[in-house]
């Protein structure tokens, strides 16, 4: 998929394209949204326009270092306005963007720091060192939901999400649990503001289906990227 093409049928001129600027990649919504999901930095539910991701390292946080602090004195060093932020160790510039019928997904992806929703079945094999790594999701809708539709919408994009890292096989260090995502995924659903609110936003309905396809292609796309480097050979 070319991360700079429509994924899919065009449902408008909506189009939520970042800003690359490392180490940020920015994204304007172009006026107030209605947010939910759980940002490192940012309401949990609240609204927002400006969404900023930060590309760090795993020198930069250190298990005695607040990440939200980080995140916010990293901001104002370079002027950055944003009302959520995100953080992740994989390169930015291999975000993917996805766009179908009225949606906009915008993903990345590291994976150092894989993850099972499997319980284990013994005691875990150790992990020598913690690595960062985080897949992180922003879908935009440009229709205004509910709040139940939009937890909905959130659901939509966690499942699309552990689908298409399950795509790739990967496994645990015991060698039997699935990889699901990682220990430290964040996802954002924005939504528009007025009039009509839809109800329902389960894989049944259109703009549920879009929102499972185009997370779905931007996460499974930026986990071949990540898988495809070096330091996870």
């Amino acid at each position: 998929m070319d991360r700079r093409a429509d994924s899919g049928p065009r449902g408008g001129a909506f189009r939520m394209q970042p800003e690359l600027r490392p180490p940020w990649l920015l994204l304007d919504f172009g006026k107030d949204h209605r947010l939910i999901g759980w940002p490192v930095v940012g309401p949990a539910m609240g609204r927002a326009r400006r969404v900023a991701w930060l590309q760090v390292r795993n020198a930069d946080l250190p298990p005695d270092r607040d990440p939200s602090a980080y995140f916010a004195e990293r901001a104002a060093a370079a002027g950055i306005s944003f009302d959520a932020g995100l953080m992740t160790a994989a390169d930015l510039a291999g975000f993917a963007a996805a766009h179908r019928a009225g949606v906009s997904v915008i993903a990345t992806s590291g994976l150092g720091n894989a993850e099972s929703a499997v319980p284990p079945m013994a005691v875990p094999a150790p992990i020598k060192a913690a690595r960062v790594g985080t897949i992180n999701v922003v879908a935009v809708i440009d229709q205004p939901l509910t709040l139940a539709a939009q937890i909905e919408a959130l659901s939509i994009v966690a499942e699309a999400r552990t689908a298409a890292v399950m795509g790739f096989g990967l496994t645990m260090p015991d060698g039997a649990r699935p990889v699901t995502g990682t220990g430290t995924d964040c996802i954002l659903v924005a939504a528009m503001d007025g009039e009509g609110s839809l109800a329902h936003c389960g894989l049944h309905t259109p703009i549920g289906r879009a929102l499972a396809e185009t997370a779905y292609e931007s996460v499974r796309e930026t986990c071949a990227s990540c898988l495809r480097a070096p330091s996870l050979r």
